[in-house]
């Protein structure tokens, strides 16, 4: 039963990461539902391959709490929209953080993560249990590549709203007036803040996609024997899901028909 399981949800997995509809067809409905189901069967299709889906009750519980971390990415990206950036990128992270635990065979509250520039940070709660360190931090060469493409293609740094973010002078090209690699965004100077919070919901969905994609190379956060440790190296986050959407569909589709476009000129009016 699991192997079929697995079989279905990785290819209902990969058509939810082809978008169905374009930027002036998508309806706030739309996308609630497509951020709902979305995540609760890449929250599945990732248990299932780490190997942490055994039993019809890992289904469950992989299938409920990507839903309720699906909602949680929607909502996030209606904060960021909205120019409440601190809060929605503190929502964004902690949906990551229930996908991250469930698939790894936690409780779904056992640590709360948060995406730094170089590293994410993962603090053990009380919920963990028998943790290897009280404190853990993973790295991304997807998110390290992004920071050096950012502060090569903008002219300032700044933090907004708890974000590092980047300000350019002159536009990747003509009518261009801002971009996000990853978690970084960046705006050409003297645009509108709805830019920013246009940016700012790609960085939500990178934050998605880093919670959809299997981890092989993470370290179990779970001790055989003795006592935490203060800090502990968990591993290297590839992001393959991410790094997938970067090199097939956001170049397979026209600007505004790609998902990513369609979902943000939905939420935020940058006119």
């Amino acid at each position: 039963m699991i192997k079929k399981t697995w079989l279905v949800a990785l290819l209902i997995a990969s058509f939810l990461l082809i978008p169905a509809v374009k930027a002036e067809a998508t309806s706030e409905s739309t996308i609630v539902l497509g951020n709902v189901i979305g995540s609760s069967v890449t929250t599945l299709a990732r248990g299932l391959i780490q190997g942490k889906v055994r039993n019809f009750k890992d289904v469950i519980e992989c299938l409920g709490y990507g839903m309720v971390s699906g909602y949680g990415f929607y909502q996030a990206k209606k904060q960021v929209a909205a120019g409440r950036t601190f809060s929605g990128v503190l929502l964004a992270n902690l949906s990551a953080s229930v996908i991250d635990n469930v698939t790894s065979g936690e409780g779904p509250l056992s640590y709360l993560g948060f995406t730094l520039p170089l590293v994410r940070i993962e603090i053990a709660t009380p919920l963990a249990k028998k943790p290897v360190a009280l404190i853990s931090f993973s790295v991304s060469p997807r998110d390290a590549i992004s920071l050096v493409m950012s502060l090569g293609k903008s002219d300032r740094a700044s933090l907004r709203g708890g974000m590092l973010s980047f300000e350019a002078d002159t536009p990747l090209e003509e009518g261009v007036r801002g971009w996000a690699y990853s978690i970084f965004p960046t705006v050409v100077s003297g645009k509108p803040d709805s830019v920013f919070g246009h940016e700012m919901v790609h960085v939500v969905q990178s934050l998605q996609l880093m919670a959809a994609s299997p981890e092989p190379f993470l370290k179990d956060q779970r001790r055989e024997y003795g006592k935490a440790k203060f800090l502990a190296f968990r591993g290297v986050r590839f992001q393959a899901l991410g790094l997938v959407n970067d090199f097939t569909l956001a170049k397979l589709q026209s600007y505004k028909g790609y998902w990513k476009e369609a979902e943000a000129y939905a939420l935020v009016d940058t006119n």
